[in-house]
């Protein structure tokens, strides 16, 4: 989903501030406020938006591309750093001077950014009090726990994830044999389970299970951790690189998970990942009930009392995991995934498009847009899942050579030649992915002729090779003496075999 999609979600199904859309999305939030004021005024709901394709969207909200406007005028950091040493002066009253000077100057957050860049002002420390049911703080934990397989005595590591509500700072915390996107994603469910509730704002690191590249203002998710954040209705807004207080609530989860928990189960040993759950689940209550120490109630009272009933109902059905990859189209407008193959419409054919790997359906999709789905193939051998829809007209003509036709074919060639062509249409399962093969033995016939295609047919019936390169190597090889085809002269004045046929029927 674009940007611009994503901040029309947020906004008119979430209702979300701009500033919080402005953090989700990476962007400020004079932006939203603007894409939004566009939208309104072309007319387009949500709902409109939702079935457009990204590039089509940009193009009703800002028309056609036009070219970049010149840089606006830069503020003077020196004298601003001048005036700043004045009784009464600050950076407010200096960007409405700088304002009426340059009425097309920048904006006042820049105007202060700009300035706090010149003069390398530190930065300070902001105690944030987070809503009730707002946000969601995630992350790994540094350390590590160990699982031994009672099969082989080898020691697998457990790798912990853990997540904290905003107000009670209530944990939820699951042991897992890595961090891949999977396992981040059922993290992520289970602890939707565990509370209970869905909130508002995700706050995860940038590890890569949820960021695909790490920037300061501007982090892109991955596409599945994207997805699922659509699915359940949640803003996500990742912390920045290296700013472990951007979820202070997880990092002191995270210290108190590795003493509370990881610390008092190191002297036990675990077998299974469900065993080192199940005495973490013990160790994790006892903690969250245990009161806070300048507050009045633990982490589970305050939770019961302010975040859970401010959680949002999880839906029927969780999420279910999907792993997204980029692909191109086959020129057979066929698409490679898994070493199996899914039809799109033709006319697809050489383009990129976006396959969405699900549990047991296969969905593509280009710009925003789902092009087909397929149930998954599944099996060591290259499967075809082919729709006839999918295919050019041509390609459909070309199927009006369809078994029966192809058969008769066979069978006036050769007994053997119509036996191989029953091998080649009963090891596929869509009878059009075998009129390749049959065109390429239909070939072999033209230029060697029949009788020795027969031969080497036989050969290859023996042998349990079906495939027309195979025949044609029989015959290159000389295993098969190669038939020329008698030289046919046609002319109306040379009689044919029909008109002494005919004679002999006459006479009988």
């Amino acid at each position: 989903m674009s940007k611009i999609k994503e901040i029309l979600r947020l906004k008119n199904r979430e209702g979300l501030s701009f500033n919080a859309i402005g953090k989700s999305v990476g962007c400020s939030h004079n932006t939203v406020k603007e894409i939004l004021h566009r939208t309104k005024e072309q007319g387009l709901t949500w709902t409109m938006v939702e079935k457009l394709a990204d590039d089509e969207v940009e193009r009703r909200i800002y028309g056609e591309k036009k070219s970049t406007l010149a840089s606006r005028p830069e503020p003077d950091m020196e004298y601003i750093g001048r005036e700043l040493r004045r009784p009464g002066v600050n950076l407010m009253l200096l960007w409405h001077e700088y304002k009426l000077n340059h009425p097309d100057g920048v904006q006042y957050t820049q105007f202060c950014e700009r300035y706090r860049k010149w003069s390398g002002i530190r930065e300070v420390s902001l105690h944030i009090k987070h809503k009730a049911g707002e946000k969601m703080f995630i992350d790994w934990a540094g350390d590590t726990m160990q699982v031994i397989n009672p099969s082989t005595g080898e020691i697998l590591t457990a790798h912990l994830f853990v997540s904290a509500l905003g107000t009670s700072g209530y944990p939820y915390v699951e042991a897992f044999p890595s961090k891949e996107k999977e396992n981040w994603i059922a993290a992520h469910r289970n602890a939707f389970q565990h509370y209970g509730g869905l909130p508002l704002i995700l706050v995860p690191d940038n590890d890569k299970s949820a960021v695909t590249v790490a920037c300061k203002y501007d982090p892109e998710l991955n596409k599945t951790y994207r997805e699922m954040a659509e699915y359940y209705d949640i803003a996500v807004i990742p912390a920045r690189v290296r700013k472990p207080k951007d979820k202070p609530k997880v990092e002191k989860s995270v210290g108190d998970i590795q003493t509370w928990i990881m610390a008092a189960l190191r002297n036990m040993q675990f077998f299974s990942f469900a065993e080192l759950n199940a005495a973490i689940k013990r160790k994790l209550a006892e903690f969250s009930d245990k009161p806070y120490q300048k507050l009045e109630g633990s982490r589970s009272s305050v939770f019961l009392e302010y975040d859970q009933p401010a959680l949002r109902p999880l839906p029927s059905v969780p999420y279910e995991y999907a792993d997204w990859r980029l692909a191109t189209v086959n020129t057979d407008y066929h698409v490679e995934v898994l070493k199996q193959y899914y039809s799109v419409p033709y006319m697809y054919a050489r383009q990129k498009v976006d396959v969405r790997i699900g549990h047991s359906m296969i969905e593509i999709f280009q710009n925003g847009i789902r092009l087909c789905s397929h149930k998954r193939l599944s099996g060591k051998t290259r499967q075809y899942s082919t729709c006839t829809e999918h295919m050019p007209e041509n390609h459909k003509a070309y199927i009006g050579m369809n078994r029966e036709n192809i058969t008769e074919w066979a069978k006036g060639i050769g007994e053997n030649t119509a036996e191989l062509v029953g091998k080649i249409f009963g090891r596929v399962r869509v009878e059009q992915q075998a009129y390749r093969s049959c065109m390429g033995l239909k070939r072999i016939v033209k230029t060697y002729g029949a009788e020795t295609t027969e031969e080497a047919c036989m050969i290859a019936l023996k042998a349990r090779e079906y495939g027309c390169g195979y025949i044609e190597h029989i015959i290159k090889s000389g295993a098969v003496k190669k038939q020329v085809s008698p030289l046919v002269i046609k002319h109306g004045n040379i009689r044919g075999p029909e008109y002494y046929r005919e004679g002999v029927n006459m006479n009988a």
